[in-house]
């Protein structure tokens, strides 16, 4: 047990002196430095949040606690940054290798064991782990030199730092949810609760199990290849099923991986956390964006946690990783406070969008824009899968790679729905073109519209996603003066009949019975189409679709980026939101 201070010794110090008497340091890691950084991040920074940070952290009580005011507020995680202005705000109430004239001990103890006045109460006890971590602290002791060091990769074998920076997020993203803990089969991967420290050594522990499933240099005759990939690719038989597809980026990293390829240095210690992604929809604070360029975050009334991303005089942009687990359609709400110029936001490389500035803000200034949100005036669009891209009025869809689909919300039971599609020509990337009508969801209700390159007028239901042609036609050729104009398909219902309808003239009839008029109505496409008009009809258009602002960006499992520019007098960017569309 270590000694208690000495009560004769602190009756010497004025209380209002110590509170009053700043100390010129050597910024911290410089030579000479008295007290260790490292030490105080790894050892008394814990300290100070849990026991500190419910009044010292608390933006509602930055005028009451002095000059300890922690960042962030509580339960935020705590960047490197915050480490190092807190750093400077704690080496202001001690004295190097003097703990009985060190304010923040004497504070954290009390007047019962030797200390002072405290508001808070006596914070810890003079035999705990917390006392002799400050009392070290405070008389010069460093924290060891980390000693775990990853080997160097043999040349042409699977390289650990590409396995860590290409290849175990996949793994802890997607794989851990069946491969985590003990495992399935022989991959066993170690994870950690978001929030926790992740050491290198453990990096490392999951890189040699993965070793363990490879053959150097032969993708194929790998089992942590084969394993995930698609049966029709090659792969062979998985309980997780379909995981790596060819000509995805997984595949080519998988490969790349086994083939040897060297990865990136290892990151600076004090690595960001990356904010996961679930179906319930994430929330992230301006403190947990990485900045670059003059961007610096600044205590700012009104703010969600205190703090905003403020550009600075030049400008620059904040970046996160984020690590989906629930792939999906989802909306992105910024909360800002509007500047004279716009940000731009970027997220999952489906493009930038630039929103305008919010009409409504509050009471300090702040408002919300939805940068990446389809609106059809009221309500979300939902189920997008390949590429949307709003140019004008007109929506541009891209299911080249993957069928591009959306659903608009029907208000009001209608007779009918129609679309002005202009599909492109098949030498230029044209396929199907398909109005979707009565759908209880993106992957199940009913189709009319253009396939096989324009040729075929068709109409059937859709079946979890696959489509299912009930009858057809051959496509009347339009006139020459309307061959670069949008084709007009059009469904009315009549009792439980449909009719399909191509630019005015009634092609097809079919008995598809029961809720007819009920569905959400859309678009769907196989390859390249321009949506110039979308509505619900009976004798007049009930429901029109109004294209306002951009896509709901569609994310697979796995990790991607979310990015915001901030140029010069743009706007203070408070919180960003991530929510399925109608949440």
């Amino acid at each position: 047990m270590r000694p208690r201070l000495a009560l004769a010794a602190l009756l010497c110090l004025g209380t209002a002196a110590l509170w009053a008497s700043p100390h010129a340091r050597p910024v911290h890691g410089a030579d000479g430095d008295p007290l260790d950084y490292r030490f105080y991040k790894a050892r008394i920074a814990p300290i100070l949040h849990a026991q500190c940070g419910e009044c010292h952290a608390d933006p509602r009580k930055r005028t009451k606690v002095g000059r300890l005011f922690l960042s962030p507020a509580p339960g935020r995680t705590i960047r490197e940054r915050f480490h190092e202005r807190n750093f400077e705000r704690v080496l202001e109430l001690v004295e190097p290798n003097d703990p009985s004239a060190s304010l923040l001990l004497l504070k954290a103890i009390g007047p019962r064991n030797g200390g002072v006045t405290h508001e808070g109460g006596e914070l810890i006890g003079t035999n705990t782990p917390e006392y002799g971590a400050l009392i070290d602290w405070i008389n010069g002791t460093k924290q060891p030199e980390p000693t775990f060091k990853a080997p160097a990769t043999e040349e042409g074998a699977p390289d650990f730092l590409f396995f860590y920076k290409r290849i175990e997020p996949v793994l802890l993203g997607v794989c851990a949810e069946c491969h985590g803990g003990r495992g399935k089969g022989r991959m066993k991967l170690i994870t950690h609760e978001r929030g926790e420290e992740f050491p290198l050594e453990d990096h490392f522990t999951n890189y040699e199990t993965v070793l363990k499933l490879i053959r150097p240099g032969e993708p194929l005759k790998s089992r942590f290849f084969t394993k995930p990939l698609a049966l029709a690719d090659g792969g062979i038989k998985h309980q997780g099923g379909d995981q790596i597809l060819k000509d995805s980026a997984n595949y080519e990293n998988w490969t790349l991986f086994i083939q040897g390829e060297r990865g990136p240095p290892l990151p600076v210690e004090g690595e960001r956390i990356v904010p996961t992604l679930t179906a319930e929809g994430l929330a992230i604070q301006a403190e947990d964006f990485a900045f670059e360029g003059s961007v610096e975050d600044v205590e700012m009334k009104g703010a969600e946690e205190f703090y905003v991303a403020n550009p600075g005089e030049t400008g620059g942009r904040i970046v996160t990783p984020i690590r989906v687990v629930d792939a999906g359609p989802y909306t992105v709400h910024v909360r800002l406070q509007p500047g004279t110029r716009p940000v731009t936001l970027s997220i999952g490389g489906v493009g930038t969008w630039t929103p305008a500035l919010p009409t409504e803000r509050d009471e300090h200034g702040f408002g919300v824009v939805s940068p990446t949100t389809l609106l059809d005036g009221r309500e979300p669009l939902v189920d997008p899968r390949g590429g949307l891209d709003l140019r004008g009025s007109v929506l541009h869809m891209d299911g080249r790679q993957e069928a591009a689909a959306w659903l608009s919300p029907s208000t009001a039971r209608n007779a009918g729905a129609l679309a002005r599609i202009r599909p492109a020509h098949e030498e230029e990337g044209g396929d199907d073109a398909l109005l979707l009508f009565d759908m209880d969801d993106g992957w199940n209700g009913k189709f009319v519209g253009l396939n096989d390159g324009g040729r075929r007028f068709v109409m059937g239901v859709v079946e979890g996603g696959a489509l299912r042609v009930l009858t057809a036609s051959k496509a009347p050729e339009p006139h020459p003066d309307r061959r670069e104009a949008p084709r007009e398909v059009k469904v009315e219902y009549f009792g439980g009949v449909a009719i399909g309808s191509l630019d005015g003239k009634p092609l097809l009839v079919l008995n598809l019975s029961g809720n007819l008029g009920r569905g959400q109505f859309g678009v769907l496409t196989h390859g390249l189409a321009e949506v110039h008009h979308v509505a619900a009809v009976e004798e007049y258009e009930v429901y029109e679709v109004s294209l306002r602002t951009g896509p709901v960006v569609f994310l697979p499992a796995g990790q991607t980026l979310l990015s915001i520019d901030l140029p010069p007098g743009a706007g203070a960017v408070d919180e960003v939101r991530l929510r399925p569309p109608g949440n």
